[in-house]
């Protein structure tokens, strides 16, 4: 098996996105203030995101409603026939 290393060996065990320093920060952080900044980086992340349009949530809902319409005619048809197979089968 191949071992496999970390691009930046002197990082020792950190996760790219969160590096050590942030995380020992957030260690010495009060519940408060830990809360607090799970609320502020919600916002931020929030105000990144592309919402769609009524157009957009209309067509998806549609698309949706006409799969499942599909999808359970499919299972009833399917259960129907393997019914039918076994009440055949068993007499």
């Amino acid at each position: 098996m191949v071992e496999r290393r970390s691009p930046k060996p002197d990082v020792g065990g950190s996760s790219p996105s969160w590096p050590a320093i942030y995380e020992k920060c957030r260690q010495d952080m009060s519940i408060k203030q830990k809360i607090v900044t799970y609320y502020e980086e919600t916002i931020v992340e929030l105000k990144k995101v592309t919402w769609p349009t009524k157009d957009e949530v209309r067509g998806s809902t549609f698309v949706v409603i006409i799969t499942s319409i599909i999808l359970s005619a499919f299972i009833f048809v399917v259960d129907r026939l393997l019914s039918l197979a076994v009440s055949s089968f068993l007499g």
